[in-house]
């Protein structure tokens, strides 16, 4: 189930600019005398009226401290307080108001979230994360990573995939030995994940294995956490370690943990440069 927030606005044109313009939020449905912003998962509905609802917080939240300052700079003249941590939530928020008096929160949860990111911004803010905290990752955090995972699409549903949790620093060390420089990442978390198929289950091993690797690093990236896709692993040594059956196929071992920054997005090619229609 989804859902919005409607609120009543004497000035729609001005609410509209408001919002749109200095909090950046799209403008996911203009239906003239309603508009729907979204922001993330969150959809906020205005509605011109004769009365304004000012009741209420309306609150955006932040993966980092730093995207909070960010919007203080932007709402400095309508802000109420300077950022600050409140303890007693654990956040690290400011309040403000919008043009009509609204109250509005920016905040940063200083604690880990359950899901929340929608797939859109999943797939537009996955990164490859080299650098990650000491923090271990929760068992009910890994086995929810899992529950997402087993949706991943296989040829004629054999579901041949499987992952393999290694914690085992020795192990991962001669892993990263056999690989070379390019799988240092693997040694930066706490723990790593190989992801391979049976080749006793399935013909189409690569292509099941690639797919649930993909499905694995999108999966974490929902629960908040940094992975990276690190290649070259499907050979007889690192089966080995491993202890998988040399007709499987291992499409790669990420790193799996909380990253210590997430990175900036990337410069990206424009649609048309990489998509061609055919008559």
């Amino acid at each position: 189930m989804s859902g919005l927030v409607f609120l009543k606005t004497r000035d729609i044109t001005g609410i509209t600019d408001f919002y749109a313009k200095r909090i950046g939020m799209d403008i996911w449905l203009d239906q003239g005398g309603c508009v729907i912003f979204q922001k993330g998962n969150l959809l906020l509905g205005f509605c011109q009226r004769e009365q304004v609802d000012s009741s209420g917080i309306i609150t955006f939240f932040y993966t980092t401290r730093q995207e909070v300052d960010a919007m203080y700079a932007v709402m400095r003249e309508s802000a109420l307080e300077l950022p600050k941590l409140n303890p007693v939530y654990r956040i690290y928020h400011f309040f403000a108001r919008d043009p009509e008096g609204r109250t509005l929160e920016f905040q940063h949860f200083e604690h880990e979230l359950k899901p929340f990111v929608t797939l859109e911004e999943g797939l537009m803010r996955r990164r490859s994360i080299r650098s990650y905290r000491p923090d271990p990752v929760p068992e009910e955090v890994l086995t929810g990573v899992f529950e997402l995972c087993r949706y991943s699409p296989t040829a004629r549903n054999l579901q041949a995939y499987y992952y393999i949790v290694v914690r085992d620093r020795a192990r991962l060390e001669q892993i990263v030995k056999l690989r070379g420089p390019a799988g240092n990442p693997i040694l930066a978390a706490p723990l790593a994940i190989a992801v391979g198929a049976s080749g006793s289950l399935a013909r189409r091993v690569v292509q099941d294995a690639c797919i649930a690797a993909y499905h694995l690093l999108l999966a974490a990236k929902a629960y908040g956490l940094g992975t990276c896709w690190v290649t070259d692993m499907d050979t007889p040594e690192v089966k080995a370690l491993l202890e998988v059956p040399s007709e499987d196929y291992i499409a790669c071992l990420t790193p799996l943990g909380y990253a210590v920054e997430e990175p900036p997005l990337p410069q990206r090619h424009e649609v048309q440069s990489f998509v061609r229609q055919i008559p």
